[in-house]
């Protein structure tokens, strides 16, 4: 079994290949267009929106005039716009793995040919099996979000406890998405199961790339290889196992 490291590398190599640049081209423009026209145009009334929840003395104070309370304002626009990014963090990961959904089984058939092309592909469900899916844990996340949203105000706890349920909507819709092309339902539940760990560390790795600022547009492409990677060396082990070589 190749190890996680060993998978990205490879990864990467697929990445840039003329067919998975171009595979990623539209979602990427699609999503900065969107994201940079959103921000540009709304950005200065989400400001004032959140500034709506402040204390009335905070609020007060803040527009008070001298040095101390500019100084208050600034420091409270600087982390409005980080939480901003840190929401637009999220929701460009959402759209890119709504998006995921379209080319994953492109991607799976294009690993599988360049390097293991002796594995027969099994498969359960079709596209709106996998958007229910989607849907279904996209509920999940935003249901936590807004349980937690008093704890987005405390600096550092509200990344925290923002960036757990992204990640695990992260890993389980894009996992299953790649299972849906590789492996029947039963079989997927049990490599949940027998490879929790070493999943758990693959997926970490991969979702690093979604927190690169820019760079997350282009990463859910190079998330869906390495995860598919990941599961096609699984099966390849399986292959080993059950016919060891004379």
């Amino acid at each position: 079994m190749k190890g996680p490291l060993r998978t990205i590398q490879e990864s990467w190599k697929d990445f840039l290949s003329w067919k998975m640049l171009l595979l990623n081209l539209g979602p990427v423009l699609v999503g900065l267009l969107f994201w940079g026209i959103l921000l540009f145009y709304f950005g200065d009334n989400l400001v004032r929106i959140i500034e709506g929840f402040l204390p009335t003395s905070w609020y007060r104070y803040a527009h008070s005039g001298g040095f101390m309370p500019a100084f208050f304002l600034l420091l409270f626009k600087t982390f409005v716009y980080i939480l901003l990014g840190l929401f637009v963090l999220i929701l460009s990961l959402v759209g890119n793995v709504l998006v995921a959904i379209f080319y994953t089984p492109i991607v799976v058939s294009f690993v599988r040919k360049k390097d293991y092309p002796d594995l027969c592909l099994e498969g359960f469900g079709d596209f709106n099996f996998c958007l229910q899916h989607f849907l279904k844990q996209l509920a999940y996340l935003c249901m936590f979000l807004l349980v937690c949203i008093p704890l987005y105000f405390i600096p550092f706890v509200g990344v925290f406890f923002s960036l757990i349920p992204h990640y695990f909507f992260f890993k389980n819709t894009l996992c299953f998405d790649i299972a849906t092309s590789l492996f029947n339902q039963e079989r997927y539940t049990q490599v949940l199961r027998d490879h929790k760990i070493p999943l758990h560390k693959v997926a970490i790795l991969a979702y690093l790339f979604s927190l690169i600022p820019v760079f997350n547009f282009f990463a859910t492409l190079l998330q869906t290889l390495i995860l598919t990677r990941y599961f096609l060396e699984i099966k390849a082990q399986e292959k080993q196992v059950a016919n060891p070589p004379a």
